[in-house]
């Protein structure tokens, strides 16, 4: 699968970036998004690290073991008041849904967010699977 090619295609609707280590209070500093902003927790389990964010549409990437019980980089829209409350938090899609949506708002962010995880699976810290969505 070439990531690139698909960007805004209805066949990237349903890519998945699947985690190949699990992210730790130890390691997470590996899975930090331009070398300094770092996924916080969001619970006992998962992570949350802004993946875009704009006046009027804001995505969150959320780590957590939500695929088949296997860790996975997901999209959340958020909404956010006063410039850093989250008051609300939508259930996650597909990474590449999510992905597509930021597409449609910044075709920049989406290239940006593309290359973060690009730069996770150079590291061996996951890849990007366009069949897991079949055993869901």
């Amino acid at each position: 699968m070439t990531v690139d090619e698909q960007l805004g295609t209805e066949a990237f609707e349903k890519v998945i970036f699947m985690l190949d280590v699990v992210p730790t209070k130890d390691n997470i500093q590996e899975f930090a998004m331009q070398g300094n902003l770092y996924p916080e927790p969001i619970d006992e389990t998962a992570w949350a690290l802004p993946g875009y964010l704009s006046d009027d549409y804001n995505i969150f990437l959320v780590f957590a073991p939500n695929v088949l019980n296997h860790w996975t980089v997901t999209c959340a829209q958020v909404a956010i008041e006063n410039g850093h409350d989250i008051t609300e938090m939508s259930n996650v899609v597909p990474t590449g849904t999510g992905m597509n949506a930021v597409a449609h708002a910044s075709k920049a962010g989406a290239i940006e967010l593309l290359a973060y995880f690009k730069t996770l699976e150079a590291n061996g810290l996951g890849h990007f699977d366009d069949e897991v969505w079949q055993y869901v």
